[in-house]
């Protein structure tokens, strides 16, 4: 009998350690979850959700919607979550000449440095992606490609349908706002 307990001793121990992992792998999903609050419908299931894992101390990721408008056509973007995007965000509205380059983007030099995060190099542009090149050139690219070039990703339109035309060639007008 005293030879058991040391042995059903062992296995509590075990499977005290292996519930533990499955809290925590579970916990690691949940936390990793991003969900869009909605300001005004303070009752919908995202803000619940929200609430209940604010209050059991998991972070939760709010997703900002930002406006580009160019001429009279208006996209919406989905913003990224990082330190570069939010110093932008402080800067909006924003109403910006764009110039044309290389055929796949519209770029401006902003007034004052925003990068924070490290760039890298995404190896593919898609179209409608919004990036931060330097310290403070704003790229918004119309046409999709494969580079070696590095930069801090901001945002993406969420439907790029018409982008194209709408930025057609040329410099172009193009106002950023966030999305009420």
């Amino acid at each position: 009998m005293k030879k058991l307990l040391p042995v059903f001793f062992i296995l509590v121990v075990i499977f005290n350690f292996a519930g533990c992992s499955k809290v925590a792998t579970n916990n690691a999903q949940v936390s990793s979850e991003t969900y869009t609050v909605s300001k005004n419908e303070s009752t919908d299931e995202h803000n619940k959700t929200q609430t209940d894992s604010t209050k059991e101390g998991i972070p939760v990721k709010k997703i900002v919607n930002m406006n580009i408008t160019v001429g009279n056509t208006i996209f919406t973007a989905t913003l990224e979550d990082n330190e570069t995007t939010k110093a932008f965000v402080k800067q909006l509205p924003l109403t910006l000449d764009m110039s044309e380059l290389n055929g796949n983007e519209k770029y401006n030099y902003l007034s004052s440095n925003l990068s924070a995060d490290k760039a890298s190099s995404p190896g593919k542009i898609n179209e409608g992606d919004l990036m931060l090149y330097g310290n403070n050139c704003l790229v918004l690219f119309y046409k999709t490609f494969n580079t070696s070039y590095s930069y801090v990703k901001l945002g993406h339109i969420d439907n790029t349908t018409d982008f194209n035309k709408a930025v057609g060639s040329g410099s172009v007008k193009v106002t950023f706002s966030i999305s009420e």
